[in-house]
């Protein structure tokens, strides 16, 4: 497609537009075109592991955020509101463990993967919140503290990090 602007004395500029050219080819980043280079063969496989991976440390976290939770409310001193989080954070990774895995395996729309792509992201953040809540917190079990603590943030990372996987292959999810 070229294009003329008229205001520079008729100068002739050309786009590549890949997307509407070719319709099996998607503008991606290229930083993360690099990065999943070795996906690109397997695609769904590697979301699929990805999720594998993200669901088993949800479980993980979801064992101790129940377990952090009960440890707060045998302390007198801690603060309820955390207590409250840490069941709260426990119920929203249980929803989005089967919620997900209905998304990926059954109903793969562009709107259901879009919602769960925006779900994982503020997910990601939220664990990165709960990190920086109990990472030094002195009231309940302090190696409870810890673990739950080092939980979000390795949460953090990898819900991130399918987040990331998922928005670049998003588009061979929705295909399949």
């Amino acid at each position: 497609m070229a294009l003329d602007d008229s205001t520079t004395g008729g100068d002739t500029y050309t786009v590549d537009d890949t997307y509407s050219s070719n319709p099996n080819k998607y503008n991606t980043n290229p930083i993360l075109k690099q990065i999943f280079l070795s996906c690109e063969d397997d695609a769904r496989g590697s979301v699929h592991r990805a999720w594998a991976a993200s669901v088993l440390c949800m479980i993980l976290f979801f064992i101790f955020a129940c377990v952090e939770g009960s440890k707060l409310q045998e302390d007198a001193d801690a603060s309820t509101t955390l207590e409250i989080a840490a069941y709260y954070t426990a119920f929203l990774h249980l929803i989005l463990i089967v919620l997900g895995t209905f998304v990926l395996k059954r109903f793969a729309t562009s709107f259901t993967v879009g919602c769960f792509l925006g779900v994982t992201v503020v997910l990601s953040q939220q664990n990165l919140l709960m990190f920086a809540c109990f990472f030094r917190y002195q009231h309940g079990d302090g190696y409870a503290n810890a673990i739950f603590a080092d939980l979000a943030f390795v949460l953090f990372g990898l819900l991130g990090f399918f987040s990331l996987i998922l928005g670049h292959f998003r588009n061979k999810i929705i295909e399949d």
